[in-house]
């Protein structure tokens, strides 16, 4: 099938007609931010919140992007019907919104960058792989690699210098695993590109704001979990806690809820998908409207 179009400042072209400044900070510095949000079936899904993050993010890192949200949520749209013929009916697909400060003048200076590049793009998501995963679990270990603390720099912000969860990712990869970091004292953060459950006599545990994203599905998790009268805490826990653990679970955009069979030597004692965990998929098919299982 023919690739989808992207959007690049102000403009839809095909991604062989796309073009960067090799000297744009994004490439230059890691200076940047990005979102990405789940499309299933054509439909987005909490793009609203997406956005909010981002302009959040944008905020933080001190760049304009030279659009107000609701104007770049209307262009995520248009990208989206452009690409009406391109994306395959019934399928699921990440929609990426990357900002960057512009393009580097000869002084090199932040504050003296050009005017920001802004780029949207659609790509596939492994439709068969997250069914396989769904009910299988996945495996994390926990790396060497530590999260970066919001003194150094705010983990919140989702920002394009990700060094620190690529380190990660590839300590975790030398066991056959993904990562599950920790943060300074000891804590559990996150994964490098997805927040991080357990399950403990039926509440849900998961790491307070401080050193972790604010990921969109984890405030899904959140609505999904009231409503169904599932218990759910913000607490600092360490590995000792993951020892003792029924379930654990990651989320992220593309994965909503995706169960984790083995962390390290610690395994769940109630199996895969343990029965919350399943609770959440079931709910998330529901709210979004698509099964892996099922595509």
């Amino acid at each position: 099938m023919t690739a989808p179009l992207l959007y690049l400042n102000g403009e839809i072209l095909e991604e062989a007609e796309a073009r960067i400044s090799p000297f744009d900070r994004g490439f230059l510095w890691g200076d940047g931010v990005y979102e990405i949000t789940p499309c299933f079936d054509g439909k987005l899904f909490r793009l609203d919140d997406h956005l909010d993050r981002l302009y959040r993010s944008l905020r933080y890192v001190r760049i304009d992007p030279g659009l107000e949200q609701d104007e770049m949520a209307r262009r995520t749209h248009d990208l989206l019907t452009a690409n009406s013929n391109r994306l395959l009916p019934g399928g699921a697909y990440r929609v990426g919104h990357w900002v960057t400060r512009g393009v580097n003048t000869e002084g090199f200076g932040a504050a003296d960058a050009t005017e920001p590049t802004v780029m949207m793009f659609c790509r596939p998501m492994e439709v068969e792989a997250i069914a396989r995963d769904q009910r299988e679990g996945i495996v994390l270990s926990v790396p060497s690699t530590r999260r970066t603390p919001p003194e150094s720099i705010e983990a919140r912000a989702k920002v394009t210098s990700k060094m620190n969860q690529v380190l990660a990712e590839l300590d975790a990869g030398a066991n056959g695993a993904k990562s599950l970091m920790l943060d300074h004292d000891g804590n559990v953060a996150e994964n490098s590109s997805a927040n991080f459950f357990l399950v403990r006599d039926g509440v849900l545990w998961t790491p307070p704001e401080r050193n972790i994203l604010e990921g969109v599905t984890r405030k899904a998790v959140f609505d999904i979990a009231a409503r169904l009268d599932i218990p759910c805490e913000e607490r600092n826990f360490t590995m000792y806690d993951v020892a003792q653990a029924d379930e654990y679970f990651l989320t992220s955009s593309a994965i909503c809820a995706m169960p984790v069979r083995r962390i390290d030597s610690f395994t769940p004692r109630l199996g895969v998908p343990g029965p919350v965990t399943q609770r959440l998929i079931d709910a998330f098919a529901e709210e979004t409207g698509y099964r892996f299982d099922m595509a």
